[in-house]
C-alpha cells in the first residue's frame, strides 16, 4: 500500500505541477495580450473585445486550480505562532489535526461546488457577459479545486506522519 500512495503522491504532484505551469503560461500570455490590445487601440485596427472578460476567467480558473500546488509548497498563508512555540511531538500532532480538518473542509466545499455546478448545468444558466461560458463549468473549477486541496490535505497529513519531528516549513523562500 505504500508504493501506491507514493507512486500517487509523485503522479499527484506531476499533476499540480502541470496545472502551475498553465497558469504561468495563461498569465504570461495576458501580460502580452494586453499591451497588444493597447497597441491595437492605438493604432485603430480594433481591439480584443474578449480579453478583460478572458483574463477574469483565466485567473478565476488558474487561482482556484493552483490552489493546491500553493499548498503543497507550504506557500499559502497561515500562522505558524503556535505551532512553533510548541513541543515537536504536539506540533506534529496539532499539524496533522489541521490537515484532516482542512481535508474535511474542503471535502465539503466540493461537494457544494458539484451540486451547485449540477444545479446550473441543468438550469443551464449563462452569465451577463459578452463570452459567455456557461457557469456550471466555473462552479466545477471550484468543485475540482476543494478535491485537489482535500487530495493535498491528506497527502500532507501522510508526509507530517512520516517525518520524524521536523515540523512542515515552506520550500517556497517566504
Amino acid at each position: 500500500m505504500t508504493a501506491f500512495l507514493d507512486r500517487f503522491e509523485a503522479a499527484f504532484d506531476r499533476l499540480n505541477l502541470v496545472i502551475a505551469a498553465l497558469v504561468a503560461v495563461s498569465i504570461g500570455l495576458f501580460t502580452l495580450l494586453v499591451p497588444l490590445d493597447l497597441f491595437l487601440r492605438k493604432l485603430g485596427w480594433g481591439n480584443l473585445p474578449w480579453l478583460n472578460e478572458g483574463a477574469e476567467y483565466a485567473l478565476y480558473i488558474g487561482v482556484f486550480l493552483s490552489s493546491a500546488w500553493v499548498l503543497s509548497k507550504g506557500a499559502h498563508v497561515r500562522v505558524d505562532i503556535i505551532i512553533a512555540a510548541l513541543p515537536d511531538k504536539a506540533a506534529k500532532g496539532l499539524e496533522r489535526a489541521l490537515d484532516l480538518a482542512g481535508a474535511v473542509l474542503c471535502g465539503l466545499l466540493c461537494y457544494f461546488g458539484l451540486t451547485g455546478a449540477i444545479g446550473e448545468f441543468i438550469a443551464e444558466t449563462l452569465p451577463d457577459k459578452d463570452l459567455r461560458i456557461p457557469n456550471w463549468y466555473m462552479l466545477a473549477v471550484f468543485a475540482i479545486s476543494f478535491a485537489l486541496l482535500a487530495v493535498e490535505f491528506l497527502l500532507r497529513y501522510r508526509r507530517a506522519g512520516r517525518e520524524s519531528g521536523a515540523k512542515v516549513i515552506s520550500d517556497a523562500g517566504f
